[in-house]
């Protein structure tokens, strides 16, 4: 089922959508302030969004429409690439944990690890400082 959002007349569209990548990071939420409210009298009225900066991040940002900057569509490529490597390593690393080739097809030609082997770790006991 596919969720369908009505804007009220007069409000105009919003620039940017949910998930939409941006400069200040990944829009997660939008809200409208009217414009002739006692919050857009101290703030500014219109669009605002809550932008996660790092997917990492559990701090929110909130920011009007007019101080977020779009990704150039090179930028937006670039940033998206990364993260599918970087998820492609996570899958060569497991694959290597496994101790089996699997046999992994993608559009992006084989999954090499960057790392060349697990690294094993000696097991460490826990002594007390006292």
């Amino acid at each position: 089922m596919q969720v369908t959002i009505t804007i009220p007349r007069g409000w105009g569209y919003p620039c940017f959508t949910f998930g939409q990548r941006t400069k200040q990071g990944i829009v997660v939420g939008i809200e409208y302030i009217p414009t002739d409210s006692l919050i857009a009298k101290e703030g500014g009225g219109g669009w605002q969004y809550g932008l996660l900066p790092d997917k990492n991040s559990k701090d929110i940002i909130y920011l009007p429409e007019e101080k977020i900057q779009q990704l150039s569509p090179k930028e937006s490529e670039e940033e998206i690439l990364n993260e599918i490597d970087a998820y492609l390593n996570e899958v060569a690393i497991l694959q290597a944990q496994l101790g089996e080739s699997l046999d992994i097809k993608t559009p992006f030609d084989e999954i090499k690890p960057k790392v060349a082997a697990p690294i094993q770790s000696k097991s460490i006991s826990r002594r007390s400082a006292a």
